[in-house]
């Protein structure tokens, strides 16, 4: 009998009760203002947006290269791959990226014309910046030229040996870097890192009241 009492009270002392509403701390206009950064431009958002801004392909070329820039011309033809990165610690919110691309150069000689098939590495930081009064800027630095993964190839033994004599591998990462500066001031790019975000909430508002607004009379009844 005793035993049995025990049971009972055991029993009734490992029924649930109703669940306790969990009640959000107060938080501070400023760390709701870093918590939204950082949130909303984590890591994998960035990284799909620099992939959807930059695009598959880039091209750019010819351009003077050589001595005096006469000697010879470069134009390039560049396949962009998923970009990859990590956040980088600190006060501001910035990500190290990098920045895959399978390219083919082709150098036009005055008596030739050869073909570099490459694949790079570029290494961008980017950096988010706020301003007032509701403005995000995000900072994309690009490399130095020593900075830059080249892994250059050649068919064709007067490739090598130009590629060796003229030092070809450090002109070609200096034309990479022309090609990056010239992508990046591109007005499309510019929209894309400077961002009103009153301006955005406005558009994007008629959506969001949809979530939340009643759906009809029927909504106002329940």
């Amino acid at each position: 009998m005793v035993d049995m009492v025990d049971d009972m009270v055991n029993d009734v002392g490992s029924i649930e009760g109703p669940p306790v509403p969990v009640v959000p701390a107060p938080g501070s206009y400023e760390s709701f203002g870093v918590h939204w950064v950082r949130r909303v431009l984590h890591k994998d958002r960035i990284l799909r947006t620099v992939d959807q801004v930059l695009g598959d392909q880039i091209a750019l070329g010819p351009i003077g290269a050589g001595p005096g820039r006469t000697f010879a011309s470069v134009s390039f033809v560049g396949r962009y791959h998923p970009t990859t990165g990590t956040e980088i610690p600190g006060d501001l919110l910035a990500y190290a990226i990098d920045l895959p691309i399978s390219v083919v150069f082709h150098l036009e000689l005055p008596l030739d014309r050869l073909t570099f098939n490459a694949e790079v590495v570029v290494p961008l930081v980017l950096i988010v910046h706020t301003e007032d009064p509701l403005k995000l800027r995000l900072e994309l630095q690009t490399p130095r030229e020593d900075q830059i993964g080249l892994e250059l190839s050649t068919d064709t033994r007067r490739g090598a040996m130009i590629r060796k004599i003229a030092g070809l591998d450090g002109e070609l990462r200096r034309f990479l870097l022309k090609v990056l500066d010239t992508e990046l001031s591109k007005p499309y790019v510019q929209r894309a890192t400077h961002l009103d975000m009153e301006e955005l909430i406005d558009h994007a508002w008629p959506m969001l009241t949809e979530q939340f607004l009643p759906k009809g009379p029927e909504d106002r009844l329940s």
